[in-house]
């Protein structure tokens, strides 16, 4: 799902906002640091094309992408992997080289259960928080729609546990990428504290 130039401009002015708001400030002495998760249940070909877009996009828009630490993260129904990865790599096609070989100490998931799996965004949240949290921008890909994911509830089993995975700072710093829309994380928390007020006052 390669990037139209219109969500190529979409995405610089949103990622500028989340590196830009006040509410993340970056801590004394962290370098600017962003990564990229992607969908590994979909169609890995397309995923791929919109996270070199993205890395593209990013770097002919601000030189500060230029030389920024930049991580890939594989989100997949059983697991969720990482690895540092320039945006050099990304660019030259690198970023699903060995994407399944992964460290034992950063698995979340029980690979040995025989049971059909779906992506989980609670998991991912609380993987994110654990060993990305000096990721000031994390770019969520997914391979559908925002109608699909949203008719698949954005891959939440737990909104009261989605909420607090999102808290205190994570909020600030997802934009989840559609084929079709993007949402930042705050975006995602209003909507299910609406949901879940539309549920109580029923």
């Amino acid at each position: 799902m390669a990037l139209t130039q219109f969500q190529k401009l979409e995405l610089n002015k949103r990622v500028d906002r989340i590196f830009h708001a006040p509410s993340n400030a970056p801590a004394n002495g962290h370098q600017p640091e962003i990564a990229f998760v992607t969908d590994m249940s979909g169609d890995m070909e397309s995923v791929h094309s919109s996270v070199k877009d993205a890395v593209a996009s990013l770097k002919a828009h601000d030189k500060m992408f230029q030389n920024m630490r930049s991580n890939m993260v594989y989100w997949d129904s059983d697991k969720i992997t990482s690895k540092v990865t320039p945006m050099s790599f990304i660019l030259m096609g690198k970023a699903f080289d060995n994407a399944l070989t992964f460290d034992d100490s950063k698995i979340v998931g029980n690979l040995n259960e025989d049971v059909d799996k779906f992506l989980n965004f609670e998991e991912l949240c609380a993987y994110l928080k654990l060993y990305h949290a000096r990721c000031r921008c994390i770019l969520v890909f997914v391979d559908c729609s925002y109608e699909e994911l949203e008719m698949q509830e954005f891959y939440i089993t737990d909104t009261d546990k989605a909420k607090q995975q999102l808290n205190p700072f994570l909020k600030y710093r997802l934009l989840i990428i559609t084929k079709d829309k993007m949402m930042t994380g705050s975006e995602l928390m209003m909507r299910l504290i609406k949901d879940n007020k539309s549920i109580t006052e029923r």
